[in-house]
């Protein structure tokens, strides 16, 4: 008889796996409604299973707990009596975990009596319920709920969906990349290496976690995969734990098809580590040097849940860099050929364009004589200075067609945090005139000439006047 009242007390104390509430129990049939996490993607949909552990009869102030009808023992942690009464047989008002595992192997698809769905977040609900003991699962990770119907019992899904960020990190140079301040964006100079982090917070009843990353053209992953769990100190003052789990039994790291990384994790692993972070490091090459309208992408997300058949939203990180594209015209605005440019930075080094591993690749040298030369076409059109990062340049027009002026130079620059195509792709004209222009300063140059006109005009004037003077 205490036994029994120490269920029927255990029960009335909010008897369920994580804490989800009980009312006063009452004969017949009831419900049971069930709140989906209210993180979960809208779009997903989740199943919940219902097994009947026990069956129950009472009034509201008497309740006997009796086994389903088939069975013969119960599970472990719970007795039962000759006529067939259930009691718990721990103490305390929750179950251990232990308790829970047992109820988990007791049942089995005979015992299944109701199968609900929760889609774009709404409750699931399970009715005509007869009373009992109930052991309900979630497709959204290991968490389960253990109650009685009530007759009407709401019960929340306690799995907590893991979180996902993913972001570029600052290189240890940062002169060849501009970040956006969340790091979702990228402007990067072509043939550099761009470092990313994931971060996964690992939710309670964590299972069927797989990362996943998809580097498009463009970006060339460099297989430096590294991946760390960092666990919350157990008490307060204490210190968090770090380990290196890149190459442990904990994780399987065989690429799916389609995909530049593939990561899944241990499921009874993931029970150890509820609450930690788990970090992913890894990085990749800009390979194109033509992503000013169409930016390379790294998209990545976390599967999760049973059979892993829920996502969270994707993480994307856009990889940019930057052009300049030069038309080259005479006095008369036609096209003129064969003018040759080259570009400096602002640390006065010049652009030099070549391949490596098969794909373009920016460096700045010291001397313009080793400089990348883009010439002018038929159609005026200069090739293109391509794979820029941001930064301020100056155009410099090297090589000028034969009967014409050397323009100025022409600065330009591809601002920070301006990830729009007027500022990606920009265009200037340059113009030359025919003719020469002979130098005014820094020589004699032309003032000679002004001297000697001069000259003779006196000596003309003073050459007529002696003449007038003589003819009178």
């Amino acid at each position: 008889m205490k036994k029994t009242k120490k269920f029927f007390a255990l029960l009335v104390a909010m008897l369920m796996v994580l804490g989800v509430s009980m009312t006063a129990f009452a004969a017949g049939t009831g419900s049971i409604t069930i709140t989906p996490p209210s993180d979960v993607v809208k779009s997903a949909t989740i199943t919940y299973k219902i097994y009947k552990v026990f069956d129950a009869d009472g009034n509201g102030t008497s309740i006997s707990y009796k086994l389903v009808e088939g069975k013969t023992t119960a599970p472990d942690g719970f007795s039962v009596d000759s006529a067939g009464n259930v009691t718990y047989d721990g103490t305390g008002t929750e179950l251990t975990a232990d308790d829970i595992a047992a109820i988990a192997a007791y049942v089995t698809e005979d015992d299944l009596v109701a199968t609900v769905t929760s889609t774009g977040g709404a409750n699931a609900v399970a009715e005509g319920l007869a009373n009992g003991y109930y052991y309900i699962t979630t497709s959204t990770g290991t968490a389960v709920t253990i109650d009685s119907t009530n007759p009407d019992q709401e019960v929340e899904d306690k799995n907590v969906i893991p979180s996902l960020n993913k972001k570029a990190k600052q290189a240890q140079d940062p002169n060849y990349m501009e970040l956006s301040e969340d790091g979702k964006k990228v402007v990067a100079q072509v043939g550099k290496v761009i470092p990313f982090e994931a971060t996964i917070t690992v939710g309670t009843g964590a299972k069927g976690y797989v990362f996943h990353d998809t580097m498009a053209t463009g970006l060339t992953y460099q297989n430096d995969l590294k991946i760390e769990v960092t666990v919350p100190a157990a008490t307060e003052g204490g210190s968090a734990t770090t380990t290196d789990i890149t190459d442990s039994s904990y994780v399987t790291k065989t690429p799916a098809t389609g995909e530049t990384i593939t990561v899944k994790f241990d499921d009874d692993y993931l029970k150890t580590i509820e609450g930690a972070t788990i970090t992913i490091t890894y990085s990749a090459k800009v390979s194109s040097d033509a992503l000013q309208l169409n930016p390379a992408t790294n998209t990545a997300k976390l599967s999760y849940g049973d059979k892993n058949g829920f996502n969270t939203d994707d993480e994307t990180v856009n990889v940019y860099n930057a052009k300049l594209t030069v038309s080259k015209k005479d006095g008369n605005e036609q096209p003129l050929a064969g003018a040759g440019f080259i570009i400096s930075n602002d640390e006065g080094k010049y652009y030099s364009l070549t391949t490596s591993d098969g794909s373009p690749f920016v460096s700045w040298i010291s001397t313009s004589d080793d400089a990348t030369v883009q010439y002018s076409d038929a159609s005026g059109a200069v090739t293109a200075f391509t794979g820029l990062p941001d930064g301020t340049y100056t155009l410099i027009e090297k090589v000028v067609p034969s009967g014409y002026n050397r323009a100025k130079d022409i600065s330009f620059t591809i601002a920070k945090s301006d990830y729009t195509p007027g500022n990606l792709s920009q265009s200037s004209t340059v113009t030359n005139l025919a003719g020469s222009t002979l130098p005014s300063t820094g020589g004699i140059g032309t003032t000679i000439f002004y001297v000697v006109g001069a000259i003779l005009v006196v000596g003309a004037g003073v050459v007529l006047i002696t003449r007038r003077r003589m003819s009178a």
